[in-house]
């Protein structure tokens, strides 16, 4: 079973900043090269100008991927949009510049679906009951990350690696009160649900690889 998501940026070209967007493409390519060496099998490329594409053989790590991705990504008035596809399929014993499986087909339609709607930044297509994710958790998730001020994404970002909020409120010099609204308005623990709900999406799940992302988001720091 495999996993592929394709990544498109809204607006790409609206905001005079492309070489921007480039720049942050190619460095999160690099990224997730390292986020999912943990992997059996992995593959990202970037390319078209503001698309990613990434496939791998464990579809519960792709979608967990895509959910970090989007809670990275810095350009808020040219959000990334998900077209996901699972399925079966069989990787290239080569180059994957010329693999062209029907399940690619998939994810594309699925990015088409919502590449102008407001309201849901992912579709997934999968030979399961989607109901789940595609009705309720895309929406919410969406929701939270629309709504969410930047002070509030940079503190859940941040609870990911700290230890505790005495730990998060010494590095931002607020109070813990302070810290602990920043969290409950920013919907922190929706978001922790929601996580599960895409680690348990199947059995392939591998957790170093949230591991090396929060690693990634400690040293940014």
């Amino acid at each position: 079973m495999l996993g592929i998501f394709i990544m498109d940026v809204s607006h790409s070209t609206s905001f005079h900043n492309t070489e921007e967007i480039s720049h942050f493409l190619r460095k999160l390519e690099r990224r997730i090269e390292a986020w999912s060496a943990v992997l059996p099998h992995s593959y990202v490329n970037f390319r078209m100008g503001d698309e990613l594409f990434f496939v791998s053989d464990s579809p519960s790590s792709t979608l967990v991927l895509a959910y970090y991705i989007k809670l990275l990504w810095p350009f808020n008035h040219q959000p990334v949009k998900f077209g996901i596809a699972v399925g079966e399929a069989a990787l290239p014993d080569h180059s994957f510049e010329h693999w062209n499986d029907p399940l690619i087909k998939q994810a594309r339609l699925a990015l088409d679906e919502i590449k102008t709607h407001e309201l849901v930044d992912f579709k997934l297509a999968a030979p399961v009951d989607t109901a789940l994710y595609n009705d309720i958790l895309f929406y919410y998730l969406t929701d939270i990350l629309q709504s969410q001020t930047a002070m509030q994404r940079q503190v859940y970002l941040m609870n990911l690696t700290a230890a505790t909020q005495k730990e998060l409120a010494e590095t931002f010099q607020k109070s813990i009160s302070t810290i602990s609204t920043h969290l409950k308005k920013g919907r922190s623990r929706q978001l922790a649900l929601i996580l599960q709900s895409l680690e348990r999406f199947d059995e392939t799940y591998e957790p170093r690889m949230k591991q090396l992302i929060h690693d990634s988001i400690k040293e940014a720091d």
